[in-house]
């Protein structure tokens, strides 16, 4: 699927393979929750249709009905496997080993690492050395939200597409299309503009967990509940949606200690968030903000979960001590 704000790099790629001049590796990188891996799996499709449209795949060849099917011969997507911390190098070499047999269906066989910075320093290792002397009539493609922790080398050696955020306006005619539970402005509010997050947060109790966990956190900063008692819960969160939450609503209180006034997109939570204002000392808020930050980086995979829940909210008692 493409979305309406990924048409420019679509046209750019299709004519960089439309004139023979698409390089043998990609990593596609912006924010997550924008349609990297929707674009990516719809750009393996239309190079590998037999009857393609002028800009689309056909969706009625054999390699169509395959591919949708996946099972495709031709085409291999790797991705962290469950209850694992990083992508193996035993899962690149099987990847490598794909790239090397002979076409089955066309003259080209497609490879996407999803969440590549995921992978070891092993399986990294590994995938270069398919990079620096990719067989003929190959693609790999890489999808990353955080390419800054790919290394330099990989990086060099994959042409890089940036996927900035949607506009607003865009983000918002997408949204209203679909049946929502809440209003499109809103919840791309709760969800920092990122439409497809926005539309899973209607769908689902991602914003009563979020709910929640700013209950837990007035808890523990006015001494109701313990670290412990908080982080046996918070370890089941997905870390990534809980620091962006947490550094929401550090921006809110930011705000309303300025202004004092609410913003929109908070109104569920607005009582909540008034109420965590009050308990931190206003200078303290930036520092607050910027240490939230640095943990962004180890979100998706921290050594011990249990340990990077204590340490997320051991960093707010240190603002209020």
């Amino acid at each position: 699927m493409i979305y309406p704000w990924q048409q420019p790099q679509w046209q750019h790629l299709l004519r960089a393979y439309q004139d023979d001049h698409l390089a043998h590796a990609l990593l596609l990188t912006g924010r997550s929750a924008c349609g990297k891996k929707d674009f990516a799996q719809a750009l393996a499709q239309r190079f590998l249709c037999q009857t393609p449209a002028l800009t689309e795949a056909c969706g009625h060849c054999k390699s169509c009905y395959v591919f949708q099917a996946q099972s495709h011969p031709d085409y291999k997507s790797i991705r962290l496997l469950e209850g694992k911390k990083d992508i193996s190098i035993a899962q690149i070499r099987a990847l490598s080993h794909f790239l090397e047999l002979s076409c089955s269906y066309g003259k080209m066989t497609i490879a996407i690492i999803n969440d590549a910075e995921r992978m070891s320093e092993a399986a990294a290792n590994s995938l270069l050395k398919t990079l620096e002397e990719p067989p003929q009539a190959r693609l790999i493609i890489l999808v990353s939200s955080q390419a800054n922790q790919l290394s330099a080398t990989i990086r060099s050696r994959c042409q890089t597409i940036n996927f900035p955020a949607p506009s607003q306006p865009m983000a918002l005619t997408w949204l209203q299309r679909h049946s929502l539970h809440n209003t499109a402005e809103s919840l791309l509010s709760i969800a920092s503009g990122r439409p497809l997050l926005a539309k899973k947060l209607d769908g689902s109790d991602l914003l009563q967990q979020r709910l929640h966990c700013l209950n837990d956190l007035l808890a523990l900063l006015q001494q109701q509940q313990s670290i412990v008692e908080i982080s046996a819960t918070w370890e089941k969160q997905d870390f990534q949606n809980l620091l962006e939450w947490q550094i929401a609503w550090i921006q809110y209180v930011i705000y309303f200690n300025s202004h004092q006034q609410t913003l929109p997109q908070f109104n569920d939570i607005a009582p909540n968030l008034q109420q965590l204002a009050t308990l931190l000392p206003a200078q303290q808020c930036w520092v607050l903000y910027d240490e939230l930050l640095k943990l962004m980086p180890r979100a998706n995979h921290p050594v011990n979960k249990r340990l990077f829940a204590e340490k997320m909210l051991l960093i707010w008692l240190k603002m209020i001590r």
